[in-house]
């Protein structure tokens, strides 16, 4: 068995734009290239030349897939199911592994048998010069700069959705981080994120915060894991989630309203055993988001909240 499979889903990209995150791996030092194999999973896009990458074919084994356009989510749980390794790790396919020593540590720190295995990484961001941003190790977010144990993730049954085409990283990295029970911290920044005006979340950044009812569909699969597997949780996390879905809502009004409110229903009703409706610990909770002025949705009115709840209550739940 490998000791990592490499999953690098693409769509749109040329042979000579993938030898970029190839080429970084290709060149890692103090490691035995062929404990790895890449991963390339096709999006939808057009094929290619897999002969292209020959010239890396004495330290690489590199595998390519092709699938329905579906979404980076499930390309990489293409690439999960159809590789067999100890460890995955993701590269985005406009990325690259930030040094020649970036594997290392990680493998070093896989001889523990870690579930998790975090490291820093780098952001580019557009500008003339360009300027960069360091996210350390603790990041619960990206993909990006981690090593995931597959029993862990199968023992935990945690996959990326198919019916998130966008917060898949949000709900699959979260989980992964918060329900592991052991994690190896890196000091090493190892990966770079760089800066792709093309790419989906580059682009269409500020259109995922409109996209209401997929983040109330996210935040449902949330609420199942955390209460099979983290029960204590579940209280805090869902008064967080609906004092944010409201404030988010009256920042980024849901683009549409309608598939929205039919998924804040669904949820509200998995969750009607600690959840009835409007209390004043919520209103305080939502009151205290807004007054503070490191908060993102500082200045946002409250005074709608307790009506707000009313009206996405489903029919069986009564509001006090």
């Amino acid at each position: 068995m490998k000791k990592v499979s490499i999953i690098i889903p693409f769509k749109g990209q040329t042979e000579s734009e993938l030898m970029l995150p190839l080429a970084s791996i290709y060149n890692q030092i103090g490691i035995d290239l062929s404990q790895l194999d890449i991963h390339l999973v096709n999006d939808g896009g057009e094929p290619i030349n897999l002969k292209k990458f020959d010239v890396l074919a004495d330290k690489l084994e590199i595998n390519y897939h092709e699938i329905s356009s579906s979404g980076p989510g499930v390309a990489r749980q293409y690439g999960i199911d159809h590789s067999k390794s100890e460890y995955i790790m993701f590269i985005d396919a406009d990325d690259v592994l930030y040094y020649v020593g970036a594997l290392w540590p990680f493998y070093n720190a896989a001889n523990q048998g870690h579930q998790m295995i975090l490291a820093g990484y780098w952001e580019q961001v557009a500008g003339n010069p360009y300027t960069y941003i360091v996210h350390n190790n603790k990041d619960v977010k990206a993909v990006y700069g981690k090593w995931y144990k597959r029993t862990y993730l199968e023992m935990i049954n945690l996959r990326f959705l198919v019916d998130l085409p966008i917060y898949e990283d949000t709900y699959f990295v979260g989980l992964a981080c918060i329900l592991s029970t052991d994690k190896c911290y890196l000091e090493e920044v190892v990966y770079m994120w760089l800066c792709n005006p093309k790419s989906i979340t580059r682009n269409s950044e500020n259109m995922f915060n409109y996209q209401a009812h997929i983040w109330a569909r996210e935040n449902r699969h949330w609420f199942e894991m955390i209460r099979k597997w983290k029960p204590e949780r579940l209280q805090s996390d869902f008064e967080n989630y609906l004092t944010d879905m409201y404030l988010k809502s009256q920042k980024f009004p849901p683009i549409d309203e309608e598939k929205w409110l039919k998924e804040q229903r669904i949820l509200i009703e998995n969750v009607s055993d600690i959840f009835s409706g409007w209390t004043p610990e919520l209103q305080k909770q939502v009151n205290e988001k807004s007054a503070d002025i490191n908060n993102q949705w500082y200045g946002i009115n409250t005074d709608g909240f307790k009506e707000w709840i009313a009206q996405t209550l489903p029919c069986n739940i009564k509001d006090f």
